[in-house]
C-alpha cells in the first residue's frame, strides 16, 4: 500500500509540475509576442523570427510579420522561411574545423602554413599563426576592406582575395580582436585540408547529419521562393536591399531557417550530438563553450568560434550576425540547457538582443549592483588616454580619422569613458558601478598599459 501511495504521489506531482512549466513558457510566450510586436511596430520591421530550445525540447518557435512587402504578402514562417545570419557563419566554420582535429587531420597548436596549400601566413613575427589563434581571433591580422561586392561574377575565390591580405599587426596569442580575415582563413584551412569546397564539407558533414535540408552558402534555385528579402527603412519606407556577395564568406554568408537553426542549437547543447549523429568529439564541443582567451578571466572572452556574455546571473556563449537587411543572435546557456535563435529585418538594430534578454530574465535571476563596492585607491592615470578599436583597419589611407574613444581619470581613483565610471578592483581590472561592465587592461613588453578589453568583441589598443 505504501508503495502504491508513493506511486500515486509521484505522478501527481508530475502532472503539476508539467502545467507549473507549461503555465510559465505561456507567460514567456505572452511577453515576447508583447515585446516583438511592439517593437516592430515601431521600427517598422517587416519581418522576425526565434525559437527556443530547452533539454533537447523545442519549447517556442514562431515568425511574425511578413517575408516580402507588397502586392504578394507571405507570412513568415519559421520552419520554410530563410533569412541570412550573417557572422553566425563563424560558428559554422569553426565547428567544421574541430570535425577536421576530431579526425586527427590536424593540429590547433601548430602553424597552419604546414597545412595550407594555397596561401601562406607571412612570418612577420617570430610566433607562428595557429588554428586556435584562428578561433579566437588572436591571430593578429589586419582588418581590411573591400570584402563585399554586389554581384556573383565580381565575387572572388578565397585563396585569390586573401593571397597577399593576410597583414599580420601585431603577435598571435596576444589578444583577441574580433577578425574577419582570421575565419576567413580558417575556411580555407578547411578546404585544403578537406579537399571540398567549404559548403560541401559542411552540407556533408554538418547541415545533412542535422537535417538542416533549408541551409546553404549559395541559394539553391528551388529555395529561393522561401527566401526573406533584406529590408532597411529609409526615409519612411523599407527599401528591399541588393544581395551581398562576400569574398570572405567563411565569415558572413549562410542562409538558414528559424528551425534549422533550432536543430543547430541543440547539437551544441548536446555537446556535439543529436539524433544519434556525432557532429562533434565531447572534448571539441566543450571547447566552443569555455574561455579559451580573455585579456584577463574575469572578462568575457572567447570560446572557440562563441563569445562569452553574462545576463540575468547566467554564463552565455553568443554569436551575432548583421548583414544589409537582416540582423540575428544566437546564444547558449550550457548550465540550463537552454538556446535561443532570433532573427530579423534591418541590420544592426536592437530586437534581437531585447529578445534574448527578455528570455534571459525569465530563466535567470535579477541581476544585482553592489552600490558600495571594495575597491582600490591607487593612481590610475597611466591607464587614462585615447583607445581605438581593433577591429579596425590599421593600414588602410584613412587611419588617422578612424574613431578613437577616450579614459579619463577622476580624482577619486577611478576612470571614466563609454558613458560609465568605472572602479579598480584588481591592478589589471575595474568594474563599472551600473554593473554592466568589466574592463581589463594588459601592459606590452615595456611594461606600458597597450591593450584594453570590454569584453569578446569590444577591444582596444591604447594611442600613444
Amino acid at each position: 500500500m505504501r508503495i502504491y501511495c508513493s506511486i500515486i504521489f509521484i505522478l501527481i506531482t508530475s502532472i503539476v509540475c508539467s502545467q507549473a512549466e507549461k503555465i510559465t513558457i505561456k507567460d514567456l510566450e505572452i511577453k515576447l509576442d508583447s515585446l516583438i510586436t511592439y517593437t516592430m511596430e515601431s521600427e517598422q520591421i517587416p519581418g522576425a523570427s526565434y525559437i527556443i530550445v530547452k533539454d533537447g525540447k523545442i519549447l517556442l518557435k514562431k515568425g511574425y510579420g511578413y517575408t516580402t512587402l507588397g502586392k504578394n504578402l507571405k507570412p513568415i514562417d519559421p520552419d520554410s522561411t530563410i533569412f541570412r545570419i550573417g557572422s553566425i557563419t563563424k560558428t559554422f566554420t569553426v565547428t567544421a574545423l574541430l570535425q577536421l582535429k576530431d579526425r586527427n587531420l590536424i593540429d590547433l597548436h601548430t602553424d597552419v602554413n604546414q597545412y595550407l596549400k594555397s596561401v601562406k601566413v607571412p612570418t612577420a613575427f617570430k610566433e607562428s599563426v595557429t588554428a586556435s589563434h584562428l578561433m579566437t581571433h588572436s591571430a593578429g591580422f589586419d582588418e581590411l576592406r573591400g570584402r563585399v561586392v554586389y554581384n556573383k561574377n565580381q565575387q572572388l575565390p578565397l585563396k585569390t582575395f586573401l593571397d597577399g591580405k593576410l597583414k599580420r599587426i601585431r603577435k598571435s596569442g596576444v589578444v583577441s580582436a574580433y577578425s574577419t580575415f582570421g575565419i576567413a582563413l580558417a575556411g580555407l584551412l578547411i578546404e585544403d585540408i578537406s579537399g571540398l569546397s567549404l559548403e560541401d564539407f559542411m552540407k556533408k558533414n554538418i547541415w545533412d547529419p542535422l537535417n538542416m535540408t533549408m541551409t546553404s552558402i549559395e541559394l539553391p534555385k528551388n529555395q529561393e521562393s522561401n527566401l526573406s528579402i533584406g529590408y532597411e527603412y529609409q526615409n519612411g519606407l523599407n527599401v528591399p536591399q541588393p544581395w551581398e556577395w562576400y569574398h570572405t564568406f567563411p565569415a558572413s554568408s549562410i542562409n538558414s531557417t528559424t528551425a534549422d537553426m533550432g536543430r543547430y542549437l541543440q547539437m551544441h547543447l548536446n555537446l556535439g550530438q543529436l539524433n544519434n549523429d556525432t557532429i562533434l568529439n565531447t572534448e571539441s564541443a566543450l571547447s566552443m563553450q569555455k574561455q579559451q582567451l580573455s585579456i584577463h578571466s574575469e572578462v568575457y572572452g572567447f570560446a572557440y568560434g562563441f563569445y562569452e556574455r553574462k545576463e540575468f546571473g547566467l554564463k552565455t556563449y553568443n554569436h551575432g550576425g548583421d548583414m544589409l537587411g537582416y540582423s540575428s543572435f544566437m546564444t547558449l546557456v550550457p548550465e540550463i540547457n537552454l538556446g535561443v535563435f532570433v532573427v530579423h529585418h534591418h541590420e544592426n538594430t536592437g530586437l534581437r538582443k531585447k529578445v534574448i534578454s527578455q528570455v534571459l530574465k525569465h530563466f535567470g535571476t535579477d541581476n544585482i549592483v553592489n552600490s558600495n563596492p571594495e575597491r582600490m585607491h591607487e593612481d590610475v592615470s597611466e591607464f587614462a588616454g585615447n583607445y581605438k578599436w581593433m577591429s579596425d583597419c590599421y593600414t588602410c589611407s584613412n587611419y588617422e580619422q578612424q574613431k578613437t574613444y577616450e579614459l579619463s581619470a577622476n580624482n577619486d581613483s577611478t576612470l571614466s569613458g563609454f558613458s560609465r565610471k568605472f572602479y579598480q578592483v584588481e591592478p589589471l581590472l575595474f568594474k563599472s558601478y551600473d554593473g554592466k561592465r568589466i574592463m581589463g587592461f594588459k601592459r606590452s613588453e615595456d611594461k606600458k598599459i597597450r591593450y584594453m578589453s570590454l569584453g569578446n568583441v569590444n577591444a582596444f589598443e591604447k594611442i600613444d
